[in-house]
């Protein structure tokens, strides 16, 4: 129904009008404001405010793509410091387990514990 209304009145303008807005808009025009009173821009409503609304989603698209992009970063700066952690700890439990240093520790906490100096067996039960 408004379509219909904006047609309707196009119908109706005079020459002068028309002659009028299509001469080119000044400085003055702009900043008192009546650019936004002619016809030639008021039809072209819908079509600015469609703009308009499509600035305001990139601009919240790009935001979000910046917000996305900082927790990606932040991810991947714990993913690397988890894996310095991991190969650490790693590094750590074998050097633990090594043989001489499994037996300076058993020296250390006072247990009578001793080296086999022969290989165990394996007993079979028949």
């Amino acid at each position: 129904m408004f379509w219909k209304r904006i047609k309707n009145s196009k119908e109706f303008e005079s020459g002068n009008e028309v002659l009028q807005d299509l001469k080119g808009y000044s400085l003055k025009d702009l900043v008192s404001g009546k650019v936004f009173t002619r016809t030639s821009f008021t039809s072209q409503g819908p079509y600015f405010l469609f703009v308009v609304l499509l600035a305001f989603i990139y601009i919240n698209n790009h935001y979000a793509l910046e917000k996305l992009l900082k927790r990606q970063v932040a991810l991947n700066k714990e993913v690397q410091e988890l894996q310095y952690e991991a190969i650490t700890t790693s590094s750590e439990l074998m050097q633990m387990s090594r043989q001489s240093e499994v037996i300076r520790r058993v020296e250390a906490a006072g247990l009578d514990l001793e080296v086999l100096k022969t290989p165990p067996r394996i007993i079979k039960a028949d």
